[in-house]
C-alpha cells in the first residue's frame, strides 16, 4: 500500500517538473517582479489642513499692556497725508481772519466731541474720526472736514462717511468736503460759508414801547 502511494507521488511530480510547469504555490517563488523602487505615500495637498493664524488676545491689565509695550518696537509716522497736512495749513492760515478763539484739529475721534444717549448709537461713530476739526473759542465742534483724496473712496467708505455725515447733522456740526480739485481760495472761500452757517441765527432787536406825550 505504502509502495503504490510513493509511486502514485513519484508520477504526479514527475509530470508537473516534467512539463516545465511548477505547481501553484512554488510559481511566485520562481517569478521576479521588476524592482520600481520604494513604495511612496501620495502627497498630501496643501489645502488638506486648515491654516492656523495665531491671534492675538488683547491685553487688559495695564500691567501687561506695560510689560507687552516695553517688549515691543515702535516707530513714529505721519498723523496725516502729505495732501491732507496741504489742506490743514491753509485751513489754519485762514482761520485767523475768521474771527478770536478758532481752532483746527486734526484726526480727531468722533467720541470726543459729540456722544448720545442711545449706547448703539454712541457705539457706531464712538472709533470713528474727522480728517479736521474746527472748535470755537469755548471747545465746541463747529464744522468737521474731510479731505476726499485719491484714495478715500475704497471699501465701505461712503458708507461710514454717511454714518459721520448723519450723526453731525444731528449734533448741529457742519459737514465739510474738501476734493483734490479745491484750490486754496476754493478751501477758505467754503470753510468761511461752513463758520457762517454754524452760527446762531442772530435774535430779532426788541422794540422798546413808545409812550406818547399827552
Amino acid at each position: 500500500m505504502e509502495i503504490l502511494f510513493l509511486l502514485l507521488a513519484a508520477a504526479a511530480l514527475y509530470a508537473a517538473f516534467g512539463s516545465g510547469r511548477l505547481p501553484r504555490p512554488f510559481r511566485s517563488l520562481g517569478r521576479r517582479r521588476p524592482y520600481s523602487g520604494p513604495k511612496r505615500s501620495s502627497p498630501t495637498p496643501l489645502n488638506a489642513y486648515p491654516r492656523v493664524v495665531p491671534k492675538s488676545t488683547p491685553v487688559l491689565d495695564s500691567s501687561d499692556q506695560l510689560r507687552v509695550v516695553m517688549g515691543a518696537a515702535f516707530e513714529k509716522t505721519r498723523l496725516m497725508s502729505r495732501p491732507e497736512y496741504d489742506v490743514f495749513r491753509v485751513v489754519e492760515t485762514h482761520l485767523r481772519r475768521c474771527g478770536p478763539g478758532y481752532r483746527l484739529m486734526a484726526q480727531t475721534s468722533m467720541g470726543e466731541f459729540i456722544r448720545s444717549a442711545d449706547p448703539s448709537a454712541h457705539s457706531s461713530i464712538n472709533s470713528k474720526r474727522v480728517d479736521m476739526l474746527i472748535i470755537d473759542t469755548f471747545g465746541f465742534a463747529v464744522v468737521a472736514i474731510e479731505h476726499q483724496g485719491s484714495g478715500h473712496y475704497q471699501n465701505d467708505a461712503a458708507a461710514r462717511d454717511a454714518v459721520k455725515r448723519e450723526a453731525l447733522r444731528r449734533a448741529g456740526i457742519e459737514y465739510l468736503e474738501i476734493f483734490q480739485h479745491h484750490q486754496p481760495e476754493e478751501i477758505c472761500a467754503l470753510v468761511s460759508g461752513a463758520i457762517e452757517r454754524s452760527k446762531p441765527p442772530a435774535a430779532a432787536p426788541i422794540p422798546f414801547p413808545q409812550t406818547g406825550r399827552t
